[in-house]
């Protein structure tokens, strides 16, 4: 059997879609704290027994513990040095949104 096999017979079909993949370094949080690690497997939603269960992540935590980490998506946290979309603020030379810290920048601004 291989390694994609026995992961598949332990924790379900892998899930055709995924915001995160395997190999990937991952943060979430847990009973409280935060924890790193990398992705092994991204089974996919569906029954267990008679219970469903939503899309998880198996992760390995580092430091490593022997044990893997299930990992719902909404415990992921993103990472904040991600770029993101610039917040806008009112300009008070102009009355338009400009990018945040770009407002002393503005065109009308007096005595530019």
């Amino acid at each position: 059997m291989t390694t994609e096999q026995e992961l598949e017979a332990t924790y379900g079909p892998a899930a055709p879609f995924s915001e995160h993949k395997r190999g990937e370094r991952i943060t979430w949080r847990s009973g409280g704290s935060t924890h790193t690690g990398v992705i092994q497997w991204v089974a996919a939603a569906g029954m267990i027994a008679t219970t469903y269960v939503e899309q998880r992540y198996i992760v390995a935590p580092e430091p490593p513990t022997g044990f893997v980490d299930i990992v719902f998506p909404g415990d992921i946290i993103e990472d904040p040095e991600e770029a993101q979309e610039p917040a806008l603020v009112s300009c008070k030379y102009c009355g338009q949104l400009h990018e945040a810290g770009q407002v002393e920048q503005c065109s009308l601004k007096p005595n530019r």
